[in-house]
């Protein structure tokens, strides 16, 4: 039998749900000579990118550019040197009853750190430049003594820990930095691979290296290198530290990300046949379930969506479901739930429809490989896993596919929204189409984002970045792009919508520029409602205000995913010239419609 073991490498970054290539170009490190070593391994894990390395050790000016020009790096790392934070000394000489002084020293350390940080950060600041920070390695043992107070400003482990904090919220002032934890990596690795504090001081904060042998050459006795003594596996970790930074950018990247996880219930959700069972107990639960269980819980707060779809009966699986979850895990937690003894590929089908998603967004889960085979031949680009529960939890949990920069509040809405969403399209079968819009009470509020800093702007870029099928030209936007955008006047429209069911939160971002109108897009969740029109007509009347004379244009650049779009400019009455759509001054207003209501709007013109 094969071997199971998972390797280091994928480990903490599992790749059972990446589907798409990282496609990473060029990257730029900006730090200490602990990182000089990291360029020439990049592309071992990513073949054709290009790493650059800049020298920073002290608290200095970054040269006005990077290297190369700024578009042309995907992200940079940038790695403080402790030694510029904390001096050589000024530590492991303070008085031990002076606590005072520790916390001192403390606080000028932060105070040294912020200022370094933001030299640092020169071309994040400038050119918006997506950016990863490294935090420091804790030491691996308290240098006063194993009995000694643990969590003590003396202990300089704690002293770094309490550093990586300050670190920690010291990036969060910035925009489109993350914090990168190299010292968790390390942790998981192995401490005494890697880390020197068995040697060297411990601000030195740097990794195992025979690179001081030669001053030692001259002694009585011979002295063996470091290498010789402790089991430095130093390009290990370097390669485990690059796979989670390429995993972090794919997740800053939204690829190939995951909006809904469908779940098979028996031998799935809990152990055996529950229905077959008559002493339902914890044994059901315990080790993997539980842990799959909770994983899913952290999935819906991250704004992914939860379903069921069960070769069961919905009136016999509800009582045993609540004697072994409780309140851990209730149905009202999934957007969806087809339990009945139909074909589980029409029931899929259902699913996707009802959450409005493709197969390339989702993940089944089931332990029949049967069912897992019918569903891919069904619905290709779905991605499933079942053959071994044990690594359900982590792939789920730590995957760059499943993960978000940031937890918006429609994000952590998004079951309950897409519920109301079901709920709304079962009464639309039941009404003639033009009572069922005017029943709806439908309102959109749309207002203006000029720059990054406005407080919109995050869920903008997350919605502009996530969509596919209502996504008129399916490009992707970095910071970096962003900030030339509004520099160069473009503005960004976002729209707002609620009816009588739920409020949906902001679901459309228009990119427009004077009388151009750069990309459309939004959410499918309210597809079929006809707002994209009326947000069409307030933009078009928005435009002729400003620029009665001109001519609008719009642009649609098909993809393979975006059908849903590609009828929108001939659908406002705009017309098809060469790669453009145009809206002349004599064709007209378009027309508005009339079960829409517009409130708090606020549309700027460049």
């Amino acid at each position: 039998m094969a071997s199971k073991e998972v390797s280091d490498l994928d480990f903490r970054c599992p790749k059972e749900l990446a589907v798409s290539p990282t496609n990473v170009r060029r990257v730029v490190i900006v730090a200490q000579c602990l990182l000089s070593g990291w360029p020439d391994a990049l592309n071992k894990l990513a073949p054709g990118a290009e790493c650059d390395f800049v020298l920073f050790n002290n608290v200095q000016e970054l040269a006005p550019q990077p290297p190369r020009p700024s578009g042309e790096y995907d992200f940079q790392l940038v790695g403080v040197p402790i030694r510029s934070v904390v001096p050589d000394g000024a530590y492991f000489r303070l008085d031990y009853k002076n606590i005072e002084s520790y916390e001192a020293l403390f606080k000028d350390s932060v105070e040294r750190l912020s200022q370094f940080l933001a030299a640092a950060l020169r071309w994040n600041r400038e050119f918006g430049l997506l950016t990863f920070v490294s935090n420091f390695l804790v030491p691996q043992q308290n240098s006063l003594g194993r009995l000694m107070p643990r969590y003590d400003l003396r202990n300089f482990a704690f002293f770094i820990e309490r550093l990586n904090e300050a670190l920690a919220a010291e990036i969060g002032k910035y925009k489109n930095i993350y914090l990168f934890d190299l010292d968790q990596i390390i942790a998981t690795y192995g401490r005494r691979y890697v880390q020197d504090d068995v040697v060297s001081h411990l601000n030195h904060g740097a990794v195992l290296s025979d690179g001081d042998f030669a001053l030692d050459r001259e002694r009585l006795e011979a002295m063996p290198k470091v290498s010789e003594v402790y089991p430095a596996r130093i390009y290990p970790a370097v390669l485990l530290g690059w796979t989670e930074l390429l995993v972090m950018y794919r997740t800053a990247k939204q690829l190939d990300m995951v909006k809904l996880v469908v779940t098979d219930i028996d031998d799935t959700l809990w152990r055996g046949v529950a229905a077959e069972r008559t002493d339902h107990n914890t044994e059901a639960l315990e080790g993997w379930p539980l842990g799959y269980v909770e994983a899913l819980c952290h999935l819906k707060r991250r704004g992914v969506l939860l379903a069921l779809c069960s070769k069961n009966e919905e009136s016999t699986t509800r009582p045993i479901w609540r004697r072994l979850f409780g309140n851990r895990l209730t149905f009202e937690d999934f957007a969806a739930r087809k339990i009945n003894w139909r074909p589980k590929a029409e029931n899929f089908g259902e699913i996707l429809k009802e959450c409005n998603l493709l197969p390339r967004n989702v993940v089944f889960i089931d332990d029949n490989p049967v069912e897992r085979a019918s569903i891919e031949a069904t619905f290709p680009g779905v991605r499933t896993l079942g053959p071994n529960p044990l690594l359900w939890r982590r792939i789920l949990l730590w995957s760059a596919e499943t993960q978000v920069a940031a937890i918006t509040d429609e994000s952590a809405q998004r079951t309950e929204m897409v519920k109301s969403q079901i709920e709304r399209e079962n009464q639309r079968k039941t009404m003639p189409r033009e009572e069922f819009l005017a029943s709806l009470g439908v309102e959109v509020e749309m207002q203006t984002i000029n720059d990054v800093e406005h407080p919109g702007f995050p869920r903008a870029l997350e919605l502009t970045n996530k969509s596919n099928q209502f996504n008129t030209t399916g490009r992707r936007w970095t910071l970096q792009e962003m900030r030339t955008g509004f520099a160069e006047g473009m503005k960004l429209w976002t729209f707002a919508v609620n009816d009588r069911f739920t409020s949906y939160g902001v679901v459309g971002v228009v990119f427009v520029s004077g009388a151009k109108v750069l990309q459309l897009v939004m959410s499918c969740r309210v597809v079929g409602l006809e707002v994209e029109t009326a947000v069409i007509a307030k933009i078009v009347g928005a435009i002729r205000a400003k620029f009665p004379d001109a001519t609008i244009e719009a642009k649609l650049e098909k993809t393979e995913l975006n059908l849903l779009a590609r009828d929108l400019w001939s659908r406002s009455d705009f017309l098809n010239e060469g790669d453009r759509w145009i809206l002349s001054p004599s064709q007209g207003a378009v027309t508005h419609p009339p079960h829409i209501k517009f409130h708090n709007m606020d549309l700027q013109v460049a």
